[in-house]
């Protein structure tokens, strides 16, 4: 199919140049990230589907899902030397594709467009019934949310995951993400910026020391200060034996796939966390093959758009000007305008909403 801007599909040529041109030096200079278990990891090509677990935090953009991404996209294709368009495909609240602030810097469709889909337990479970590689944090945007005092505890989890692994022999590789709550540190959720992120119909706003810095511009909205980030892939997790016919099995097999996953987090946690290191990230910066400037947050806007509109002028057609980002409060009447069109969704079932079923005594 020809991909414009009328095509909301994933595009692995896009996805392989945005990935090592504009993502990676980010990760490798400005986040600083380090991947450790992958190396141990054997995944043979059996058919059976992988599903990646991670815990979700940052309080902002989630850039620690990009950043997860970008790492397993890069493992897939040098490493065991699959496509692009194989790559682990993540899911995504569908409220990123569709609100305007929380699509990067305006590029219409782009969470899609780099092999993201909708969160829905449809595609959930076409993934997983095909044998493909799958990335999914089951705590959800609630978990980008969860206030800077309640880090590292992951909420409760969703049973589509132990569900769809038991039903399609599917395995379940636990991910622990360590840094990225120090992205937006220092935020809380109180009734005002509840209230207030309602208005704006986001799915969480936080009171914190940076809230005032938004008038400076929407390139703030997207900033993320320069913890360093850590993922740790762990061994596959083995399902027990569950009852099908018993709902009460499903969530207590969900539960103890939750607290493993604690458990992991918080041994990840006591070995990486580093906080924002400040002497490493300079030097990090300094060591750069570009000018330091260009892997600053101010300079996001400009890097990811102009990279765009050179590598995929028929993915992007209608883009904002990098300026827009760094005009102090004007920038903001850029979001007022509406996305080019594109099409509808189609109507399917959400993660958290009504079960899927998949055959008689099974829900997801």
């Amino acid at each position: 199919m020809k991909q414009n801007e009328d095509c909301a599909v994933f595009d692995a040529r896009y996805a392989e140049a945005v990935g090592r041109e504009v993502i990676g030096p980010l990760a490798t200079h400005y986040f600083r990230l380090k991947v450790v278990g992958l190396e141990q990891l054997n995944l043979p090509q059996d058919g059976r589907a992988t599903i990646f677990l991670a815990n979700h935090a940052g309080r902002c953009l989630p850039w620690d899902a990009i950043l997860l991404d970008y790492a397993l996209g890069r493992y897939w294709v040098d490493d065991l030397g699959r496509p692009t368009k194989d790559k682990p495909r993540s899911l995504a609240a569908i409220e990123l594709s569709e609100h305007p602030l929380l699509v990067p810097f305006r590029l219409n469709n782009w969470w899609r467009k780099v092999g993201c889909l909708d969160a829905t337990a449809r595609n959930f479970q076409q993934l997983v019934k095909a044998g493909k590689a799958v990335i999914i944090f089951p705590e959800g945007i609630a978990g980008i949310a969860r206030d800077f005092r309640e880090r590292y505890q992951l909420l409760p989890f969703s049973s589509s995951v132990v569900r769809m692994a038991a039903h399609y022999d599917a395995r379940i590789v636990p991910i622990s993400i360590v840094g990225p709550e120090y992205f937006h540190p220092y935020a809380r959720r109180t009734k005002i910026t509840d209230a207030l992120a309602k208005k704006l119909q986001l799915p969480f706003l936080h009171l914190s020391p940076f809230l005032g810095l938004l008038a400076g511009g929407p390139w703030f909205f997207y900033m993320a200060l320069p913890a360093p980030v850590t993922v740790v892939v762990g061994k596959p997790y083995q399902l027990e034996n569950i009852d099908f016919t018993k709902e009460a099995e499903w969530e207590t097999a969900t539960e103890k796939l939750r607290q493993h996953c604690q458990s992991e987090l918080n041994q990840a946690r006591a070995h990486y966390e580093r906080g924002w290191q400040w002497w490493g990230l300079v030097k990090s910066l300094l060591s750069a093959p570009e000018p330091f400037w260009k892997l600053l947050p101010p300079a996001w806007p400009h890097r990811f758009i102009k990279h765009a509109e050179a590598t995929a002028p028929n993915l992007f057609p209608h883009t904002t000007s990098p300026w827009h980002f760094l005009l102090p409060v004007l920038g903001w009447f850029t979001f007022t305008k509406p996305f080019a069109p594109s099409p509808a969704a189609p109507p399917l079932e959400i993660l958290i909403a009504k079960p899927l079923q998949l055959k008689e005594g099974v829900k997801v």
